[in-house]
């Protein structure tokens, strides 16, 4: 507790009171959580943590001949992944509203991936040192094509997440049929 209490007190000294206290509770631990993501997009270097790895660390040697190999697999991977949601297509959903709010989820979740990867390899050709102000407005559009496809992934994995249980409320009348499951069982 003093040590909490000498650090509120430090930031509200500061930063005032009203944005020390707002740095405490709200900055503070946002700042915490969001530098675990930052540990992902960027950790290449392991810097002064000589005892210990980073999660996501990979090393970044310069050649980008190796990262092909994983970033391909990765996109087959989570194609696979997006796939796999296109199964139930043609399932029993509450309403049609819920059957299609499914399919294009499963659609983008699996779509995804292979956009993400060829606006991603547009953005990276666009990203010279050098260049004129028109390919400079291309890689700030793109860029944000990419946060609205980054975006749009993430709502459609939360609506995949959360369908599933909001479609218990009606089942269809084959999941009350009680089974004898001895009949299906090979017995002596």
């Amino acid at each position: 507790m003093e040590r909490f209490r000498a650090f509120r007190q430090g930031a509200c000294e500061e930063y005032g009171t009203l944005f020390g206290l707002g740095y405490v509770f709200i900055g503070f631990p946002l700042q915490r959580f969001l530098s675990a993501f930052e540990d992902m997009t960027v950790s290449n270097t392991l810097g002064d943590k000589n005892l210990r790895v980073p999660t996501f660390y990979s090393s970044d040697d310069g050649d980008d001949l190796e990262d092909i190999i994983p970033t391909a697999l990765t996109i087959c991977v989570a194609t696979v992944f997006g796939a796999i949601h296109c199964i139930p297509w043609s399932f029993h959903f509450a309403t049609l509203q819920e059957r299609w709010v499914w399919r294009i989820s499963a659609i983008l979740v699996s779509g995804m991936p292979i956009s993400f990867l060829t606006i991603g390899v547009i953005s990276i050709t666009l990203d010279k040192e050098n260049k004129p102000a028109w390919m400079k407005l291309c890689w700030t559009f793109i860029t944000s094509i990419l946060i609205v496809i980054m975006f749009l992934y993430i709502v459609a994995r939360i609506v995949l997440l959360v369908l599933p249980f909001v479609a218990l409320r009606t089942l269809p009348p084959g999941a009350y049929v009680q089974l004898n499951w001895i009949s299906f069982l090979p017995h002596i």
